[in-house]
């Protein structure tokens, strides 16, 4: 396994190589990678990968401090790829590190990532990764979309546009509930576990088992689409990288 440091990742290769010479002034060492998503190349570029977390760590912690405070770190096991990432499994991050990374982009967000965990669990959901999904679709939670905060809607469940904005949850709780039972409605075909009711308005509509893997998400959940996945990859490994101390 290796850590890997992103320091940003363009369309046009003359930006990228920009943000490496950037970075080598500094004395950051800098590698540039394409890497083909969605039927265009991105070109990524790395300071760096890492053994140990903790190395990692410090070469982000030197890289935002020269100017890139966007940058990441990810964990890449031998084989893996964005596209493999499966919308089941077990979190990893902790509610502290969730709540952490929110706070340092929206100081005012409400808490929820302790409820991503505890319903994401009942499913077998990565309620990290959710909660990552949140984020992107309610901009770090200030809901500047068509979704208004009083709906309590942080999947953006039916919305389409100002006229059609999304199904309405009474509360918090049970707009975290209704994301991931879409998402379950997504990642698999068995029957919905019975320790909560069902409260997703639109889980009969989905085409269960479509997508098993959150890049497999695009052009289901958003429509066209195009990275919606990786964006929420792209969130998640920003907060996996976040560090607390």
């Amino acid at each position: 396994m290796i850590y890997k440091v992103i320091a940003g990742a363009f369309k046009l290769k003359e930006n990228a190589e920009k943000r490496k010479a950037m970075l080598q002034s500094n004395g950051i060492e800098a590698d540039i990678y394409s890497v083909n998503r969605a039927h265009e190349t991105l070109y990524r570029v790395q300071a760096g990968a890492f053994s140990t977390r903790e190395m990692a760590e410090k070469r982000l912690a030197e890289v935002k401090k020269n100017g890139v405070p966007d940058a990441y770190f990810f964990l890449e096991k031998k084989g893996s790829s964005p596209t493999s990432v499966s919308i089941l499994g077990k979190s990893i991050l902790s509610s502290k590190q969730m709540q952490a990374f929110v706070k340092s982009k929206n100081p005012f967000a409400i808490r929820l990532e302790t409820m991503y965990l505890s319903f994401a669990e009942s499913y077998g959901i990565r309620g990290d990764i959710a909660f990552a999904q949140a984020l992107l679709e309610t901009n770090d939670l200030r809901f500047t979309g068509v979704v208004r905060a009083e709906q309590n809607n942080f999947a953006g469940i039916g919305a389409t546009n100002r006229s059609t904005p999304g199904a309405i949850f009474s509360t918090p709780q049970v707009g975290v509930l209704a994301h991931l039972q879409h998402l379950y409605a997504y990642a698999t075909n068995k029957p919905l576990p019975p320790k909560h009711p069902l409260v997703d308005p639109r889980f009969h509509l989905v085409s269960r088992g479509s997508a098993s893997t959150w890049v497999a998400l695009n052009g289901k959940w958003a429509v066209p689409g195009e990275e919606y996945g990786q964006s929420i990859l792209r969130i998640y490994h920003q907060m996996a990288g976040y560090s607390t101390k």
